[in-house]
Formats: structure tokens, C-alpha cells, sequence
């Protein structure tokens, strides 16, 4: 009787570390993919702003030369 109640703590024992184990993997895996997907919108949003910044460039450049050489004479340019 003894051998069939240490056989079962066994086989509870490693389902347990079984089950941890599984749970781990998940759990690392679900972290693998959170990071990737910060990353991913990080790099999306310096392309978002570099696209930002050179569109309003494009916004505020002179139309003629004479508004090129008065903007360098105030600074603004």
C-alpha cells in the first residue's frame, strides 16, 4: 500500500514540474512577443516623426530666393 501512495506523490510531483515547466515556456514566450511588438512601435513612431519633420519642412521652405536671403538675414533659415 505504502509503494502505490509513493508512486503517486511521484507521478504529482512530476506533473507539477511539468506543468511549471509548460508555464514558464509560455510565459516566456508571451514576454518575447511584448518586446517585439514595443520595439516595432518604437521604430514606427521615429520613421512617423522623421516623416512629420520632413513634411513640415517641405511646409515652411521659401518659395523664392529673395524669401531664401530674407529668412538667412532674420535667422530663421
Amino acid at each position: 500500500m505504502i509503494n502505490y501512495v509513493a508512486l503517486g506523490v511521484v507521478a504529482l510531483v512530476v506533473i507539477a514540474l511539468g506543468f511549471l515547466v509548460w508555464f514558464a515556456y509560455r510565459a516566456g514566450k508571451s514576454n518575447a512577443s511584448v518586446t517585439t511588438a514595443e520595439a516595432g512601435t518604437a521604430s514606427a513612431n521615429v520613421v512617423t516623426q522623421k516623416a512629420e519633420a520632413m513634411a513640415q519642412a517641405e511646409t515652411d521652405k521659401p518659395a523664392t530666393e529673395d524669401d531664401v536671403l530674407a529668412r538667412l538675414e532674420k535667422g530663421t533659415a
